[in-house]
C-alpha cells in the first residue's frame, strides 16, 4: 500500500460510484473529507442517473458526471465515446469508491496518474490502482461509511470524523412536497396529521419483509394514532403498494361495520423521481422500510426511521442516524450468504409483526412526548 506523500499536483479529482442510491449517499462523507484536503481541487463525481439526483446541490463537488448505461450509453459506440470524453478531460486523480471491476478499468482508462480504490476483494483491474487498501472487511465488522473512509484516507483525507450523509433540497422542492399532500387533504383546516412513510419495497427479493406485515403495522398506526400512510414504491413494486392498499380498504371497511372510525385514505407517492421522493420523506414524522435506498435518504434527512433487516449485512448498511431503530432476527446461520439461503429467509419472513410495531411506537410516543413538553 502506497501513502499519500507519492501524490503530487493534483488538480483534477474523479471519484466514481456507479452503484445505488444509498451506495452513493453513503459515500458523501468520504466525498466530504476529499474536499477538506483538498480544497482548491476540481471535483467530478461519476454516477448512474439516480445517483446524480442524490448529488445535486451538494456543496463538496464541482461536477456532477453522469453515466447512463440504459439509455444515453447503452450502445458500446456511446461508452467509448464517454470514456474518450472522460479522458480528455486529464483527471490527475481517480478514486473508486464503487469497488467494482468495471470502476477499476474506468479509473484506469481515465488517464489519472493516481488512482484508489480497494485491492482485497478480487476484483478485476485492481491491480491497475496505484494506491489500494489491502484489508478485507468480513461480513459484520464496518460500515460502508467507514469503508470509503478508509479509501480516501490512503491520499491524506482525513476528515473531522463526521459521519453525516449529506443531501440537499432546494426550498422548491420541499414546496412542491407540501403542495403534493394539501393536494391529499394534508394540513387542509390547519389540521396535519401524524404522517407515517412505509416503502415495502427493495432491491433484491432477499431484503423484502412481507407487504401483508407491513400492512398490518399501518393499520394499527391509523388506528392508535391517527396517523396518514404515504406509500412510497418504485418501479416494478407495484404488488407490494396493492397488498397494503387492499389490506388497508378491508380493515376500514370492517371498522365501519362495528360503527368505529375508518383509516383515513393512503397517500399513493409512486413514480416519483429521486428528489421528490426525498422531498416527501422529510415530512414524515416516522418511515418503515426494507434495507433499500429510501431508508439512506430517510437517514441523510434526519427522519425517525425503522428498518427490517434479514440476511444482508445490517453492520454495513444500517442506517447512519441517530434516530433510526433496526429490527432484525438474529439467526445462527449469519452471517450467510443472502442469495444462496437453504432456510427459505426464515429470517424475513418469520421476524413478528410486533417487534417493527413496538420499535414504531417507541419513535411516536417520544416525539408524542416531546412535543408536549415543549407545550408546556
Amino acid at each position: 500500500m502506497k501513502d499519500s506523500a507519492a501524490i503530487r499536483d493534483v488538480k483534477r479529482i474523479l471519484i466514481l460510484r456507479t452503484d445505488g442510491i444509498g451506495d452513493v449517499l453513503n459515500s458523501t462523507p468520504a466525498i466530504r473529507a476529499l474536499r477538506d484536503a483538498y480544497r482548491d481541487v476540481h471535483i467530478s463525481v461519476l454516477v448512474r442517473p439516480p445517483g446524480a439526483e442524490i448529488l445535486l446541490l451538494n456543496p463538496y463537488i464541482d461536477e456532477i458526471l453522469v453515466y447512463d448505461v440504459d439509455d444515453l450509453h447503452k450502445s458500446p459506440i456511446a461508452r467509448l465515446r464517454f470514456l474518450g470524453q472522460l479522458r480528455a478531460r486529464r483527471y490527475d486523480l481517480a478514486v473508486v469508491l464503487h469497488n467494482s471491476s468495471q470502476c477499476n478499468f474506468m479509473a484506469y482508462l481515465s488517464g489519472a496518474r493516481y488512482r484508489v480504490g480497494r485491492k482485497s476483494e478480487r476484483k478485476r483491474f485492481s491491480f491497475t490502482l496505484t494506491h489500494g487498501v489491502s484489508s478485507r472487511d468480513p461480513k459484520g465488522t464496518k460500515h460502508e461509511i467507514d469503508r470509503n473512509m478508509d479509501v480516501v484516507r490512503l491520499i491524506g483525507a482525513r476528515g473531522d470524523g463526521t459521519r453525516e450523509l449529506v443531501l440537499c433540497l432546494s426550498e422548491e422542492e420541499r414546496a412542491w412536497a407540501w403542495d403534493f399532500l394539501s393536494r391529499q387533504g394534508v394540513g387542509v383546516r390547519h389540521v396535519s396529521p401524524l404522517l407515517v412513510g412505509i416503502h415495502p419495497g427493495g432491491s433484491s427479493f432477499d431484503k423484502l419483509w412481507p407487504a401483508e406485515n407491513f400492512a398490518q403495522v399501518a393499520n394499527r398506526l391509523m388506528q392508535e394514532f391517527g396517523a396518514r400512510i404515504i406509500l412510497f414504491s418504485g418501479p416494478g413494486e407495484d404488488d407490494l403498494a396493492q397488498i397494503i392498499q387492499r389490506s388497508i380498504a378491508d380493515q376500514g371497511r370492517k371498522l365501519r361495520d362495528t360503527a368505529c372510525r375508518a383509516p383515513t385514505p393512503v397517500i399513493s407517492a409512486d413514480a416519483l423521481r429521486v428528489r421528490q421522493l426525498a422531498a416527501l420523506i422529510e415530512k414524515c414524522s416516522l418511515f418503515l422500510c426494507n434495507d433499500s435506498g429510501p431508508m439512506h435518504i430517510a437517514a441523510a434527512l434526519n427522519i425517525p426511521t425503522v428498518a427490517v433487516f434479514g440476511p444482508t449485512d445490517h453492520v454495513r448498511w444500517k442506517p447512519c442516524n441517530e434516530k433510526a431503530v433496526i429490527v432484525r432476527k438474529d439467526m445462527d446461520c449469519w452471517p450467510c450468504s443472502a442469495h444462496k439461503c437453504k432456510r427459505g429467509f426464515e429470517c424475513m419472513k418469520s421476524l413478528p409483526v410486533s417487534n417493527v410495531l413496538d420499535a414504531g411506537h417507541s419513535i411516536l410516543d417520544a416525539g408524542k412526548k416531546t412535543t408536549e413538553a415543549r407545550r408546556h
